[in-house]
């Protein structure tokens, strides 16, 4: 049984038309998680869709928000960071150390703008790639789904965006 629906984007560097399309092709989510760079296209896209969003900024912004945030889920946490102060592009080893040290069971980040669906040791760390800047998969836009069930079985997916 499906409990909960999460939209995840990332790197959308001012491109609120492409971030709105994947939004549209995401269908119904019961959250949004915005991986930074551009945390105020999280806010415009929050204030626009009316969906409850979660948003940390990234290396290219020059506004004030959280670097991160830890959610918790009905005791499944998720560690939303933009990945940059991680070291993502080089490798996910300080990423996956601060979400065991955070006692997560996610890591959703951004930075690179490739998307990554890696599993180490029980924990998912995840980058839905790029809506705004994308890199990887033929250069094509990028948006994240997880599902979490009701037994905190979590199921990931990553789309490119077609049209």
């Amino acid at each position: 049984m499906l409990v909960m629906k999460i939209g995840i984007i990332s790197d959308t560097h001012q491109n609120l038309q492409l971030a709105q399309k994947a939004i549209e092709h995401m269908g119904p989510v019961d959250l949004l998680l915005h991986g930074g760079d551009h945390y105020r296209d999280a806010l415009k896209l929050a204030e626009e869709t009316g969906l409850p969003v979660k948003a940390v900024i990234g290396n290219c912004d020059m506004s004030d928000g959280p670097t991160e945030e830890i959610l918790d889920l009905d005791g499944l946490r998720i560690l939303l960071t933009h990945g940059h102060r991680y070291g993502v592009k080089f490798g996910l080893d300080k990423l996956y150390y601060r979400v065991r040290e955070v006692e997560a069971q996610i890591a959703v980040f951004g930075h690179s703008h490739v998307p990554v669906e890696e599993w180490v040791e029980g924990i998912l760390l995840f980058n839905p790639g790029s809506v705004g800047s994308p890199r990887g998969l033929g250069g094509k836009s990028t948006y994240g789904i997880i599902y979490i069930n009701e037994d905190k079985e979590i199921k990931a997916y990553i789309h490119e965006m077609n049209d």
